[in-house]
């Protein structure tokens, strides 16, 4: 990243920021207790604890009662009654206000992006406009898993297209390999995990080879995401060891100076386990099998959560450091020898779309709040020696089977309030020195 500031002012502007933050979070808290006495109910509670509290190691082994995180799997709840539609928001956000930064930061924004053919680039350019430079330093594709030969090629030549794509456009590329039949539906993990299909794995980095992609221009690779959710076929870590340490090999045997890496979920779910039923324990059993030298980075994820509306938000989850648990990312990097660590997160606007009568919203000011939440988990994990980004998942998905609304504008930015949620965390993030990554598309 290129800042347009000094070290000195660096310093002294972190300083303010973060005695902002301080002022506006720990306010919250006072006041979210003053206005629950007085009887407002339907708001959720934020106190300065949950974004101030205990720095120690958390405890283990804490039921993650709650539908899980994951952007791509999203635990099914069945249509209630209709009713009417309600926004989760500390009672202190009806009083406090936004805090609006402009993220003029970074360096000059890339002219091609808007007449490229990859969607995501496309859409990142609108980020750009709204911060005036090059905001991202990656953004994130998702992928199919070839399981034939012809399927490895055709897909390979597709690949290799929109890596260049990036290539030309001066963007790194970060790759989610998902678990997914080219043609729809979920592969089995553990036929993958068998071998039967090494030969069109090893043929589909052959073919993005032959298409003239160098090391560089492959950027980063991470394999079966979330895989400790019960979004894929199974939870079972040896299998998915196995799967991330072939799929890894594979890529570095044809290029060796690419970068491979891993994201679970904070919340991890024994095999069988339906949505709801995960625990915040170790990650080591999914990391422990991987050879070490072989993950150049972790990833961990982690997302708010409410219940529908005509459902008690007693579940909701809106604290940072209760679904984003960078202990257990700390722990994985060190079984892995690995100092990069990211943060994959985001915050929605409106959960349940598709569903009748059962919309939730946060309010901008209760994204904001999160994100604030989240990059101060990004320090701490800053002060242990690890590197870190955050990567926001920003997709508006409300019209899409999930019925969710990770964005922060409509058509453009600066059309909705919520472009000073992200021009403000941009802004944040940069003063704090921490990499933004993204994923947004213009199409589905």
């Amino acid at each position: 990243m290129i800042y347009k500031h000094d070290k000195r002012i660096k310093f002294y502007r972190l300083r303010q920021i973060r005695w902002q933050r301080f002022l506006l979070l720990g306010s919250a808290g006072v006041l979210t207790a003053i206005i629950s006495g007085l009887g407002i109910v339907r708001f959720s509670s934020i106190n300065v604890s949950q974004f101030f509290g205990s720095r120690g190691k958390h405890a283990t082994g804490i039921k993650a009662s709650v539908i899980p995180t994951s952007l791509h799997k999203s635990g099914s709840n069945a249509p209630a009654p209709a009713g009417t539609p309600i926004s989760r928001i500390t009672a202190a956000s009806a009083i406090m206000k936004l805090r609006k930064q402009n993220c003029n930061l970074f360096g000059p924004r890339h002219p091609g992006l808007a007449h490229t053919s990859v969607p995501e680039l496309r859409k990142l350019a609108q980020y750009e406009q709204a911060c005036g430079g090059a905001v991202a330093d990656r953004t994130s594709v998702f992928i199919s898993t070839p399981k034939t030969t012809e399927e490895a090629k055709s897909s390979g030549i597709w690949v290799a297209s929109v890596l260049k794509a990036y290539a030309d456009n001066g963007i790194k590329p970060l790759i989610f390999m998902e678990p997914t039949a080219i043609n729809g539906g979920n592969i089995d993990l553990k036929t993958i995990a068998s071998g039967a299909y090494d030969s069109a794995l090893s043929d589909f980095y052959l073919s993005i080879q032959s298409a003239g992609i160098s090391n560089t221009q492959m950027g980063m690779w991470v394999y079966l995401p979330e895989g400790n959710l019960p979004g894929w076929t199974t939870t079972n870590p040896t299998v998915y060891a196995t799967i991330v340490t072939k799929l890894a090999t594979f890529q570095k045997q044809t290029f060796p100076g690419s970068l491979s890496s891993i994201m679970l979920d904070s919340a991890s779910y024994s095999p069988g386990a339906t949505w709801g039923n995960g625990h915040y324990v170790s990650l080591l059993p999914y990391v422990k099998n991987i050879p070490d030298g072989l993950i150049d980075s972790v990833g961990l994820q982690g997302f708010p959560w409410s219940p529908p509306a005509s459902q008690s938000s007693e579940s909701q989850l809106n604290d940072p450091k209760t679904y984003m648990q960078v202990d257990l990312a700390m722990e994985a990097a060190r079984s892995l020898n690995v100092k990069n660590i990211w943060l994959n997160t985001g915050t929605f606007h409106e959960m349940y779309a598709s569903q009748a009568g059962q919309s939730i919203f946060e309010t901008d000011l209760q994204r904001q709040h999160e994100l604030d939440g989240v990059l101060q988990l990004a320090d701490e994990v800053k002060t242990h020696g690890f590197s870190v980004s955050i990567h926001l998942f920003a997709q508006n998905k409300a019209a899409l089977s999930e019925g969710t609304d990770w964005s922060y504008w409509n058509k453009r930015p600066g059309d909705s309030q919520s472009t000073y949620v992200f021009k403000t965390f941009a802004h944040d993030a940069a003063t704090d020195g921490i990499p933004i990554w993204l994923y947004d598309t213009t199409g589905n």
